[in-house]
């Protein structure tokens, strides 16, 4: 059973991040001689800060989500089922692989999507901007800048809070302040607009940042209270610890790998026939289309396009294929990971429902065989639902269920059929 906090994320600079974050708009308001305008772009380019701070946590994550992993993606499947990570020098966590696509949607959708939405949200009351305003905004924007970069620092790193998150957990903080503030930065700007004096707009927005401040410390520190926004999206403390993939003792009774040139062009013709069986096909149109009325200028666009998801599609069968070898035990397959240098997937061959020999274009042109294998653990359905269940109710990882396997374009897959004791299945 799961706790409800974990000590790593109780520690003194979350109390002392919200009240410096609130210190500074009496302070600026009251010395500075901030301005309604100035008030609400500082709390705009707060929400833009902590999205963008967001971004260099997320491949630190050491969690996985409980329910947002997509096995089937052939997108984005494999980077997010990886398991181990890449240790850096220094002083640095590792890197995790499997953090890859929402640290890419965060940096390329979310963050610019964020930012564009709260500058929005601060210009619909049309403000006006002198010089002596945008030398206050930039004072602000500093500062809060800066007090995001120093909680990022002092909890996420120094205080190991990256071993509490999930790259998905990351984002309920950015996406919680982007709610909130952006409903008062709309608030309080058509009240400004409204003729309300200019004080009490000022208070309502001071009380409701403070107020939604303090709400959000309590629920982080107290293990018997959940938001609604926390049932909805999840927290740090429903997100799942990985566990390894146990591995028999001894050495295996036989190993095989397939060809790296074999893995190369199985990555390269998965790449490709992605782009002709899926959505990018659009990218295709856009680059015929551009190419028949000959706007030459445009058409590299949608080239560029097709070639990041056909390079995503093709790096990510690589990492699912090609950085593999299989190990076969006496009943038991383990999918090692040799770029992660950690086991991926195992079988039991007491789990096993059927075998059968496979060959695609790929195993056609090099002369090789792929082993399919059916296990009795496979998921039925989706386990994605309304809300995210309590801490206590969360799933662990299924890193030893025996779930179907693939051993993909090696020259002989018999050793494993044997290991397994499904070589039968293979005769029929």
């Amino acid at each position: 059973m799961r706790s409800g906090r974990s000590d790593r994320s109780i520690s003194r600079s979350g109390p002392i991040a919200v009240l410096a974050s609130n210190l500074l708009t009496p302070i600026g308001v009251l010395a500075l001689g901030w301005s309604t305008t100035v008030l609400l772009g500082v709390f705009a380019l707060d929400v833009i800060a902590g999205v963008w701070w967001a971004i260099p946590k997320i491949p630190f994550a050491a969690k996985r989500p409980n329910n947002a992993l997509d096995d089937d993606s052939r997108l984005f499947g494999p980077f997010q089922t990886a398991r181990g990570a890449i240790a850096l020098p220094g002083p640095f966590p590792p890197v995790y692989l499997r953090n890859l696509p929402t640290l890419v949607v965060t940096a390329c959708v979310l963050a610019p999507l964020e930012t564009v939405v709260a500058f929005v949200v601060f210009a619909l009351p049309d403000p006006t901007i002198t010089d002596a305003v945008a030398g206050q905004l930039l004072l602000g924007g500093l500062a809060v800048v800066a007090g995001r970069g120093y909680e990022t620092w002092a909890d996420y790193f120094r205080g190991g809070g990256y071993r509490d998150h999930s790259p998905r957990s990351v984002l309920l903080g950015p996406f919680m302040h982007l709610f909130a503030v952006g409903a008062l930065v709309f608030v309080a700007g058509g009240l400004a607009g409204s003729g309300l004096a200019g004080d009490a707009v000022l208070g309502l927005v001071v009380l409701g940042k403070f107020a939604f401040d303090v709400r959000t410390l309590q629920i982080e520190r107290d293990p018997e209270r959940r938001g609604w926004f926390y049932r909805l999206y999840g927290s740090a403390e429903t997100e799942i610890d990985p566990e390894p993939v146990a591995v028999p003792d001894g050495d295996p009774l036989a190993t095989v790998r397939p060809p790296r040139r074999v893995a190369v062009a199985d990555a390269a013709f998965r790449g490709l026939t992605y782009s002709l069986s899926s959505a990018v096909l659009v990218a295709w149109g856009g680059v015929g289309f551009f190419a028949g009325i000959g706007a030459w200028s445009l058409m590299p666009w949608p080239a560029l396009a097709l070639l990041a998801f056909v390079g995503v599609r093709a790096a990510g069968r690589y990492l699912a294929y090609g950085t593999v070898e299989y190990r076969a035990y006496d009943g038991v397959l383990v999918v090692y990971d040799r770029l992660l240098s950690e086991p991926r997937a195992r079988l039991e061959g007491t789990a096993v429902t059927d075998a059968s020999v496979e060959r695609d274009p790929v195993d056609r042109a090099f002369d090789t065989r792929t082993l399919a294998v059916d296990g009795a653990d496979d998921d039925p359905g989706s386990d994605i639902g309304l809300t995210v269940p309590d801490p206590e109710e969360v799933n662990d990882d299924d890193a030893n269920a025996n779930r179907s396997l693939r051993v993909v374009h090696v020259a002989d897959p018999t050793p494993i059929a044997e290991a397994l004791g499904a070589a039968w299945h293979l005769e029929r």
